[in-house]
């Protein structure tokens, strides 16, 4: 891990640099960069004549494969360098609260996170390569013919622009996978190695539960891609197969930051439950290592047998009720796809009209 324990890694690509120079949001820049790439295809369109037949054949945006892949698209395109580095960024932000957790006493975090691997940057290259990929298997599950793709007249202008913003969503979307791994599994490590854990006061674990549920937005949001071309039938096969990998990454992706703290809330409860079981049984010396040990000498059998059903009742995950509701939320963001597509498209055939 480069710079300081509590800095995001990999925010250093030509687009951060720039990112951190320009004075307005990223969200901005994004919005902007989606709006000048419909420009230039709407611009392209006109002068190759596609623009005029396409107003002629009376079709809404949505109903036409090629106008609708063009604005979806360019959004995607726009928002998947901004989600990579708005989850970078959160990283940084989740390090920092843990950094004053009373589970990092007496260590600290830049202890437990010396010795960490690095994010690497070839293995970033090589899941954008990998990413681009993913572009001819989605249009072989649309179309279902190798032998369209070799015809000269398939490629237009619509199939150029639809290739090529495709291949850097496949990109993008590697390197944005690539990034999740990473964190995720430095996130994992860490909370495995975490001192002590407060089995009442799970409160200062939640920045692992943040990490999960940033994890989780950009899939949820790439399953908003699939569900906008559903009502497109050569599309219905590429998004149960692509869809339901997005979503079975996505519920990797949510799980692996929290793997380790789990694991180690676990085993806290496991060693205070062995504590309390031994003295119950009369092993008074055996809460020493309890996190009621400086009651142990006034602890009864019905304090004891109270302590154990505190214990049993502590939860395993770090998931407050809020952060619960909030992925639940996330989660109706596919669904609400269906709305937003039939707003889209009023909104841009007005513009269009």
């Amino acid at each position: 891990m480069s710079g300081a324990p509590g800095d995001a890694t990999g925010l250093d690509t030509w687009l951060d640099r720039l990112f951190d120079r320009l004075r307005v949001s990223p969200l901005w820049v994004a919005l902007l960069g989606s709006a000048a790439l419909l420009a230039v295809f709407v611009a392209l369109a006109a002068a190759t004549g596609d623009l005029a037949a396409f107003l002629a054949s009376g079709s809404g945006v949505w109903q036409n494969r090629d106008a609708r892949l063009a604005v979806l698209l360019s959004l995607f395109v726009a928002y998947l360098p901004l989600a990579r580095r708005a989850l970078l960024r959160g990283s940084r932000a989740n390090l920092e609260a843990l950094r004053a957790s009373p589970a990092l006493r007496p260590v600290g975090l830049s202890t437990l996170l010396a010795g960490l691997p690095e994010p690497s940057r070839r293995g970033r290259g090589l899941a954008g390569a990998l990413g681009v990929l993913f572009v001819p298997l989605t249009a072989l599950l649309v179309d279902r013919d190798p032998g369209l793709y070799l015809r000269a007249d398939y490629w237009h202008l619509a199939q150029l622009w639809e290739f090529g913003l495709g291949g850097l969503l496949g990109w993008n979307a590697g390197r944005l996978a690539h990034a999740m791994r990473s964190e995720g599994k430095r996130f994992s490590e860490l909370g495995r190695r975490l001192p002590r854990v407060d089995l009442l006061d799970p409160a200062s674990l939640e920045p692992f539960a943040r990490q999960g549920l940033l994890f989780a937005l950009p899939g949820l949001i790439l399953l908003s891609f699939f569900a906008f071309n559903l009502g497109d039938r050569g599309w219905i096969g590429a998004a149960l197969v692509l869809g339901t990998a997005t979503l079975a990454w996505t519920g990797v992706a949510a799980w692996l930051p929290l793997r380790g703290v789990h694991e180690r809330m676990r085993r806290a409860k496991a060693e205070e439950l062995a504590c309390v079981h031994a003295a119950i049984h009369g092993d008074v010396a055996a809460l020493a290592g309890s996190a009621i040990a400086d009651r142990a000498a006034s602890a009864g059998l019905a304090d004891l047998v109270a302590w154990r059903a505190l214990v049993l009742a502590a939860p395993e995950w770090p998931l407050p009720p809020g952060l619960r509701a909030r992925f639940a939320l996330y989660l109706a963001l596919p669904l609400g796809s269906w709305l937003g597509g039939a707003l889209a498209e009023r909104a841009i055939d007005a513009l269009l009209g």
